[in-house]
């Protein structure tokens, strides 16, 4: 067993370009780190700089006997793994997702969205895509639900973000997909286009510093 420490294998929270997606229950994701998301996936749009929030509750109960004060075994009896985010950009897709509802027609530009008082229960694949220099992180939800909404907050110094937590359900025994692998080329995708990395990053040729020349003297030194 080793006992070497590894700052290495210590990851930071920076998005891989949109960083947060939506899909149809049933979307295949990726299965590396390096592959693009397939089609079906939809980014949520920016996020609050907070970012994203994972928990995994764990619930149980203790066995004790008679002759014990002490718990002779314990037992898991829930478990629930949840996904916490504020979103900042005000589409029907995102007002949608807040309000538990179908996404209305129409764009960011305009929209007309019904709240009604049941809801739709809507379930969602969730994909999270994190990266730090040449490693990336993925986490994969195939199946979660709204389980909690916040306020959504109207003053004149902030944002009117959207903060959603949603809870992940089981499919067929998988609550979520975790992958670490390689960035593809070193470079993160960031709305379509792929940013370099700075490591990969080169000076350009400098060409040699040349004296110019100059007229010759004439004459004799005094």
């Amino acid at each position: 067993m080793s006992v070497t420490l590894d700052a290495s294998n210590t990851m930071i929270g920076t998005a891989n370009g949109a960083g947060l997606m939506l899909a149809p229950v049933g979307t295949a994701g990726p299965t590396d780190g390096s592959t693009a998301w397939p089609a079906g996936w939809e980014t949520i749009g920016y996020v609050h700089e907070d970012g994203v929030t994972l928990a995994l509750e764990t619930e149980n109960e203790s066995l004790k006997a008679w002759q014990s004060k002490t718990a002779l075994r314990t037992v898991i009896t829930g478990r629930e793994l949840t996904v916490e985010f504020t979103m900042l950009e005000i589409t029907p897709k995102a007002m949608a997702l807040f309000f538990d509802e179908d996404p209305p027609t129409g764009d960011a530009s305009g929209f007309t969205l019904t709240v009604t008082s049941e809801g739709s229960a809507n379930e969602y694949a969730i994909g999270i895509d994190t990266k730090d220099g040449d490693n990336v992180l993925r986490y994969i939800f195939p199946r979660a639900t709204l389980a909690e909404n916040g306020e959504i907050s109207l003053v004149t110094s902030d944002f009117q973000g959207l903060p959603v937590t949603l809870s992940a359900q089981d499919q067929n025994g998988v609550l979520a997909t975790i992958i670490k692998g390689a960035a593809a080329g070193g470079g993160a995708m960031a709305f379509g286009r792929t940013l370099p990395d700075p490591d990969s990053q080169t000076e350009p040729p400098t060409e040699p510093a040349t004296k110019p020349a100059g007229k010759a003297k004439t004459g004799a030194a005094v």
